[in-house]
């Protein structure tokens, strides 16, 4: 879904749904057996992924640059020198929410008890989430201000 997000609003849904289908056997599937299988060969060599950075952040991340670098820019966006913000904004907070309560819990459930790597991965989490709430404002704020197009 993070490669997904790169795409919406850009493609149709049937071709879309095949890509992912592919894109899921081919790509993910062996890369999330190499890193968290026993018998895969990154855990053999003692790669160790706490929280799915390879298998699901890297390859997704990496598909979304070339899915968009292949589809290029988005058509109709600065139609007369108007700027398009994000669609809908308080849908983005709403997810942002979603994601920041489902990643605390993700996280600091991910050392199976209440020690200090749960409490270091909270504080992380929250940091990190913080982060990027305040750099989406701050981005925002400063587009408005030099009246810079979407894109």
């Amino acid at each position: 879904m993070i490669a997904v997000g790169a795409v919406a609003e850009r493609v149709r849904l049937g071709p879309l749904f095949i890509f992912v289908f592919c894109w899921s056997t081919l790509v993910y599937d062996p890369i999330a057996h190499w890193i968290w299988n026993p018998h895969g060969w990154s855990y053999r060599m003692g790669g160790l992924d706490f929280a799915g950075g390879t298998p699901v952040h890297i390859t997704s991340g990496t598909t979304a640059l070339a899915i968009s670098l292949y589809l290029g820019t988005r058509h109709g966006i600065n139609l007369g020198g108007r700027n398009y913000p994000p669609n809908n904004i308080s849908y983005i907070y709403l997810g942002t929410a979603l994601m920041w309560f489902g990643w605390f819990g993700f996280n600091g459930g991910s050392a199976l008890s209440a020690n200090l790597r749960a409490t270091q991965a909270i504080i992380v989490t929250n940091v990190a989430a913080s982060s990027g709430g305040l750099t989406f404002a701050f981005l925002v704020r400063y587009i408005y201000q030099r009246k810079l197009p979407y894109y």
